[in-house]
């Protein structure tokens, strides 16, 4: 059955030009089909690092403050311990004791037993001195009697909250490193959005005319109870330092690469209920009804008698579909 009964509109290239027809070379395409979802940046919490003193003592020297940008290993803080000194000075007299025990025992001044006791307090004295330095083996090290603290990760100081002379123990916290060349970017996606978002996805935010680039690590199996929506989350290459924690963006998720020919949207026209474009033949145009696919971003994938290299109408398509609207 013919949709219509006009296939074919005479047209020399003189008065298409007047007409200001204009033509768009077809050819096979691949775009990218992306999901839009409102979001909000916030910390990567492997990139952020408490540091607490593993030891109780008095601070003597402070070498950063906040807000500066410090380097794993960097030195933040020296302090002093009185429980350190102690075990210090411990065993210096048990080294001391053992050895002059040794001496007597050789002499055979002492009995066996004398010696054996200083030894085995001297090995208890040293074994406790050195699960003590074992402690600070990742957090910093020994030198003389104080105990200087590093920075587990690189990042910026967020929160200082020691000064010179202050004490510390295992549970006053020292500082607050953040570093966010990785942040987290929490999305909110529709029901049946989620279902089309795969962990591992390709996604990006736009700032400033920016993108910044990461993958979808985390989809909840949850209805977000506030939102209504289910929540997305991207893992984002921060390293720049471009987005802030707490900004409110859109989160762009690629969801699959669609190829085929794809025409600008304002080739498509809609006659008695079907789809058409005006292909450009000798003399003219030729009507080819086609199917509409997909729409995106103002281009549309289409299937029919049309291929690559094919010339069809972009502009002045007013005209030529009046010209079938006539018969």
């Amino acid at each position: 059955m013919i949709f219509f009964i006009m296939t074919f509109i005479k047209l020399d290239e003189k008065l298409q030009k007047k007409l200001d027809i204009k033509l768009y070379e077809v050819k096979v395409q691949e775009i990218i089909e992306e999901i839009r979802l409102p979001a909000k940046t916030e910390e990567y919490t492997p990139l952020v690092a408490e540091i607490y003193s593993p030891i109780p003592g008095i601070i003597r020297n402070v070498f950063v403050k906040q807000g500066d940008y410090v380097r794993k290993g960097q030195v933040l803080v020296s302090i002093y311990s009185p429980q350190l000194t102690d075990i210090q000075a411990k065993l210096k007299v048990a080294e001391e004791n053992l050895k002059r025990e040794e001496m007597l025992y050789k002499e055979e001044v002492i009995p066996y037993s004398r010696y054996y006791n200083a030894k085995v307090e001297y090995e208890k004295i040293k074994a406790e001195y050195e699960a003590l330095v074992n402690s600070f083996k990742y957090s910093g090290e020994i030198r003389g009697n104080e105990i200087f603290i590093k920075a587990p990760i690189s990042g910026y100081i967020s929160k200082q909250e020691i000064f010179l002379g202050s004490s510390v123990d295992i549970s006053k916290r020292m500082f607050m490193i953040h570093s966010h060349e990785k942040i987290w970017v929490y999305s909110y996606a529709r029901p049946e959005e989620s279902q089309r978002i795969k962990i591992g996805m390709k996604g990006y935010v736009i700032w400033n005319n920016i993108k910044v680039w990461g993958y979808v690590d985390y989809i909840s199996q949850e209805l977000d109870h506030n939102t209504k929506r289910v929540i997305i989350r991207l893992l984002i290459d921060n390293k720049d330092d471009i987005l802030k924690i707490g900004l409110p963006v859109e989160a762009v998720i690629q969801i699959e690469n669609i190829k085929g020919i794809w025409i600008p949207s304002q080739a498509l026209q809609r006659i008695s209920g079907n789809y058409v474009v005006f292909l450009r033949v000798k003399d003219g145009f030729e009507i080819i009804k086609v199917e509409k696919i997909k729409e995106k971003d103002n281009m549309v994938l289409i299937r029919g008698n049309i291929k690559e290299g094919d010339k069809i109408a972009v502009s002045g398509t007013i005209f030529l579909k009046s010209q079938i609207e006539k018969q």
